[in-house]
């Protein structure tokens, strides 16, 4: 999968209604510890490891890893800046990236809307995979 791919699994991952401290630690162990900053827009590399890092800050408990720990330490303030820092680093990997799959998507949904019940719906999100 792609950074763009990958980010965009994150992203999704943090708009699910379970509790967001959870949210982080599933979008951390699944998506972004795949990422490789190499396969980023060099202008990005440094908010990538910035934010792996911001994930990894605490010591790990007995039992626990450095995800669980950092996470669980957190205010509430501090989980929700990080997870817009998540979705801020997808905006910019989707708007520098070639060719830009978002708007690709965009375009294959008619301004109207779907006249089919959303046949059209599914070009959105096929151009995603």
């Amino acid at each position: 999968m792609s950074a763009w791919g990958k980010l965009h699994s994150a992203a999704l991952e943090l708009s699910k209604g379970t509790p967001l401290k959870q949210r982080l630690m599933v979008t951390f162990s699944k998506y972004l510890t795949e990422l490789d900053a190499g396969d980023l827009p060099p202008s990005l590399r440094a908010d990538l490891s910035a934010l792996l890092a911001a994930f990894e800050s605490v010591a790990p408990l007995r039992g626990e890893t450095a995800v669980q720990s950092t996470v669980r330490k957190m205010s509430n303030e501090q989980a929700e800046e990080l997870a817009a820092r998540v979705v801020t680093l997808f905006g910019q990997v989707a708007r520098l990236s070639s060719p830009r799959p978002v708007e690709d998507a965009m375009r294959a949904v008619p301004a109207s809307g779907a006249e089919d019940g959303g046949a059209d719906v599914h070009t959105l999100f096929a151009a995603e995979a």
